[in-house]
């Protein structure tokens, strides 16, 4: 080849690659939509604090898919995930400002992941229920405050559903029920809510994580809650109002291993159905309720995977069940309360009590 023909293949080579280079830089600017690096410079905006820099790669001129917590697929953000980092920050707060509701514009969203960051504030829009590809949707441990809405079940494809740890307020939507098959895990305790449990939420046939403790909720134990037998494995109703019987449909939670009912206004017998759980359950807290009556005997044969019993401050009677596990446990899994109890590790059985039990 001669130099003029080498310049000239260098040339051609050299205008091919420039092409190439801004063909490629527009596909990069293409990364990150417009209407979408702006729904998040918005949220950005109403940040007044951001001690740990979970917001400082957010720039304008930069590609929103480099930023930090943000993963796009397909030219689209389809995941924020904003994690606290101890390492970073020693207040313990980590974002400072209001949700709003710009987020709620990025359609394509899978995971929407805001959790521990402290405090944020504000209501949780209704204009949640547009992200209908959301997969995962976690806010707990911040500020929000005002009711769950209704759209949230818009969201048929959500699998995890965590805004507990907030002072939200008002009942849970029946809409929550209508989500379907895809929810698996539902965490709305350490909140304000309040009212009875909608029976659609028996209805999530593939629920196995049900974390309502320690709000306000309250009415009685749908028969229902059998529904969910197939595939819960953990129901925490603990620290709320709910009263009336313990219904016996709590026997076909066959796979759950945390059954904790504790600190409510449960009334009447502990039922023996619970035994059918079997070696499943774990723990076992009934405590800080009215519940009277015997402790089912048949529950030291059934109930072989116990290790966590709590049934103090009720007022239970007669002998409690002997052999394993309940010979593991100490005095506290039944006192206070409880003054008709008897048998290890309590004072031993005298006539008195088990006529009580009969």
């Amino acid at each position: 080849m001669t130099i003029m023909g080498k310049f000239s293949f260098v040339f051609v080579l050299g205008f091919v690659l420039m092409i190439s280079m801004q063909n490629i830089a527009v596909v990069v600017a293409q990364s990150c939509p417009a209407a979408e690096r702006d729904a998040l410079l918005a949220f950005k905006a109403g940040i007044t604090e951001d001690p740990s820099g979970q917001l400082t790669t957010w720039v304008a001129t930069t590609d929103c898919c480099t930023w930090f917590g943000i993963f796009c697929e397909n030219g689209h953000v389809i995941e924020l995930g904003l994690r606290p980092d101890d390492a970073s920050d020693n207040s313990g707060i980590y974002l400072t400002g209001p949700l709003g509701s710009s987020l709620f514009t990025l359609l394509e969203l899978e995971v929407l992941d805001l959790s521990e960051m402290q405090n944020l504030t504000g209501p949780i829009s209704p204009a949640i229920g547009n992200l209908t590809n959301l997969v995962h949707l976690d806010f707990r441990t911040n500020k929000l405050t005002g009711p769950i809405p209704s759209s949230v079940g818009n969201l048929k494809k959500l699998n995890w559903l965590s805004l507990g740890g907030n002072p939200i307020s008002g009942s849970i939507p029946f809409s929550i029920g209508t989500i379907g098959a895809s929810l698996n895990y539902i965490y709305l305790g350490e909140s304000s809510l309040s009212g009875s449990l909608p029976n659609s939420l028996f209805q999530l046939s593939n629920l196995t994580s049900l974390f309502l403790g320690v709000s306000d909720l309250s009415g009685s134990l749908s028969p229902l809650v059998g529904n969910l037998g197939p595939t819960l494995t953990v129901l925490d109703l603990s620290s709320n109002s709910f009263s009336g019987a313990l219904p016996s449909t709590l026997g076909e939670l066959t796979k759950v291993f945390l059954l904790d009912l504790s600190f409510n206004k449960f009334t009447g017998q502990i039922p023996a159905s619970i035994g059918n759980i079997g070696a499943t359950l774990f723990n076992l807290e009934l405590a800080n309720n009215e519940l009277t009556g015997p402790i089912p005997p048949m529950f030291a044969k059934q109930l072989t995977g116990l290790a966590a019993l709590g049934l103090e401050n009720n007022k239970l009677t007669g002998p409690i069940p002997q052999g394993a596990p309940f010979s593991n446990f100490s005095v506290d899994s039944f006192t206070p309360g409880n003054p008709g109890l008897c048998g290890h590790p309590l004072p031993p059985c005298t006539g008195g009590n088990r006529k009580k039990l009969l």
